[in-house]
């Protein structure tokens, strides 16, 4: 018959919904200037024309237009939005670039303004750059043989410019103001987890010292105490006295408690993790994170449990991180008379599984108390991480 289990999901209030993603404020504001630019430089009659050379351009720059907020609403839905491929930024001002080509509105550029604000958080600040310098370059070509010089171009261009580096440096600002905010929360968790394993320790240590206590001294001073009323018994002026019974049987019955009492200490030796891995777990927005633990399992060592917690950590950190994955579940319960730790994702598993840096010093860990560490991926996606520790020190194990 299979052992209880008891399973906590974390963090999961925070993920916010399709629908907030979608209409966030800024998202809002981006919808609003597009459609306002699409109304300034679609011309109705030239959908409608018979001339087949005007019909055909100017749907062909709706059909760009349309392209362009398809792939931002793509990027706006996603939860982990600065995760959109890159292709997608580029596209929108290829597109937005096409758009201006085609329909020669003039306010199109305007559009551009939605690419550098996503753009400086989905390209490395190089490719930025140049690539947005090549959307204007291509808009400044067009825009050069419709104008009476090169000032009027540049009074043309510059308001746009202005308003393009607004949006990439307000991004930019708040893209590392959030990765900030999240290093922050990583670092406070961490902190949250390792004192819950002190505490956790402090009152493992507590409960030690006072069933040893209570076996040692309660114990043996009743035991002792025992032996005297059996030898007052064996006197025959005092074997019928009642006094003698009643204080044999409270003996009997306070020393029956008392291991009672250090049995139920003795029960709760070791380290429960659970509050540990819910402090580590708590502050990841966006992603559910299920914690599945055998009842009444404790790990009997520091080391060990420690070692089990930055395990957890490592393999959640590198979920989100390389992964992208929006489901974790942590998993510890004894296997043929070992600790079996799992954490498995749903995220995208590498093509090729390579011990870097943190599965290097997971391994690392793990060996020092004893233990293995196994890593797998799970079809259709997602990697699972497997640490095995034994239930007592193996024997000549490295501290």
């Amino acid at each position: 018959m299979d052992t209880p289990t008891r399973i906590q999901p974390c963090a999961q209030t925070h993920a916010a919904s399709f629908a907030a993603r979608l209409f966030a404020p800024l998202n809002i504001a981006a919808y609003v200037t597009w459609f306002a630019v699409s109304l300034s430089v679609i011309d109705t009659d030239k959908l409608a024309a018979a001339d087949a050379g005007l019909w055909v351009r100017e749907w062909a720059g709706v059909a760009a237009l349309v392209g362009m907020i398809a792939l931002f609403v793509a990027c706006a839905s996603r939860r982990d939005g600065v995760d959109a491929p890159p292709w997608n930024v580029v596209a929108q001002g290829l597109l937005v670039v096409l758009a201006e080509w085609l329909l020669r509105g003039g306010q199109t550029a305007i559009l551009l303004i939605i690419v550098a604000g996503q753009g400086v958080l989905m390209l490395p600040m190089r490719a930025f750059v140049l690539w947005m310098l090549a959307f204007n370059a291509a808009i400044a070509a067009m825009w050069i043989q419709r104008v009476h010089s090169t000032g009027d171009l540049l009074l043309s261009l510059l308001p746009i410019l202005g308003f393009q580096a607004f949006a990439a440096l307000t991004g930019h600002y708040a893209g590392s103001r959030e990765r900030a905010r999240e290093h922050l929360a990583q670092v406070n968790a961490e902190l949250l987890a390792t004192r819950c394993l002190l505490e956790e320790s402090a009152r493992a240590g507590e409960r030690l010292k006072l069933s040893r206590e209570l076996h040692d001294v309660a114990g043996h001073t009743l035991t002792a105490l025992k032996l005297n009323l059996a030898r007052l018994a064996r006197d025959p002026a005092l074997a019928g006295r009642e006094e003698l019974l009643v204080s044999s049987a409270l003996a009997d019955d306070l020393l029956g408690q008392i291991r009672q009492v250090v049995g139920a200490l003795r029960l709760h030796d070791g380290f429960d993790l659970q509050a540990a891995l819910e402090a580590l777990a708590q502050p990841i927005p966006g992603v559910r994170i299920a914690i599945d633990i055998e009842d009444h399992l404790r790990v009997d060592d520091l080391e060990q449990a420690e070692a089990l917690l930055r395990c957890a950590q490592e393999a959640i950190t590198n979920a989100l991180r390389h992964g992208r994955a929006s489901e974790i579940r942590v998993t510890l319960r004894r296997v043929d008379g070992a600790l079996s730790f799992s954490i498995a994702n749903d995220g995208v598993a590498p093509a090729r599984l390579d011990f870097g840096n943190g599965l290097t010093g997971m391994r690392e860990r793990l060996q020092a108390v004893g233990g293995t560490l196994e890593v797998a991926t799970t079809p259709p996606r997602g990697l699972r991480v497997i640490a095995r520790l034994p239930l007592v020190r193996t024997p000549g194990a490295p501290a």
